[in-house]
């Protein structure tokens, strides 16, 4: 191909880029953590022609020492708390007139914020973090931690209001 026809091709990519308008995934649950990062994004990133991927990990159970019974009540539970989550996100996405979908993946919620969003393709990943501590998180891993360390694209972490960490 041509430098001229190269130059093209970039150039058309470009303008359905800006036609498209940018992709952007925000990691979401049903904490004040996770409505904290989508107000900010709302208040400080959002413009009008933006797509939303909003990425939701539902919580794991260990299923290995309940009974059948007991992995069918919490698994409608877990159901329903999805659902929930849904659409409350997409009302406000509805309300706010924002284009956007809602995804959910199983699996550790760090690698599963990272695989939508490179699936997605989104430019950016936002979410929220629990403040916690540096032993803390050193025990128990943490969500925005992996998502910085291991996405190819830009993360933002929004702290909750006010919150803070005692190490």
């Amino acid at each position: 191909m041509s430098s001229t026809a190269s130059a093209k091709v970039a150039a058309e990519e470009e303008e359905k880029k800006e036609l498209l308008g940018r992709t952007i995934a925000i990691a979401v649950d049903d904490s004040d953590f996770s409505e904290s990062a989508f107000q900010w994004y709302m208040n400080n990133l959002q413009r009008k022609d933006d797509f939303l991927v909003l990425i939701h990990c539902p919580e794991f159970y260990d299923f290995a020492m309940a009974s059948s019974s007991v992995v069918e009540q919490l698994l409608v539970e877990l159901e329903q708390r999805v659902n929930a989550l849904e659409q409350k996100y997409r009302e406000k996405l509805q309300m706010l007139k924002i284009k956007g979908k809602f995804r959910t993946g199983a699996g550790k919620p760090g690698e599963v914020i990272v695989d939508i969003a490179k699936q997605e393709n989104v430019v950016m990943i936002i979410t929220g973090t629990r403040g916690q501590g540096k032993l803390r998180r050193t025990l128990l891993g943490s969500v925005s931690d992996y998502v910085v360390h291991h996405a190819p694209m830009p993360v933002l972490v929004c702290r909750l209001n006010g919150s803070t960490h005692t190490d």
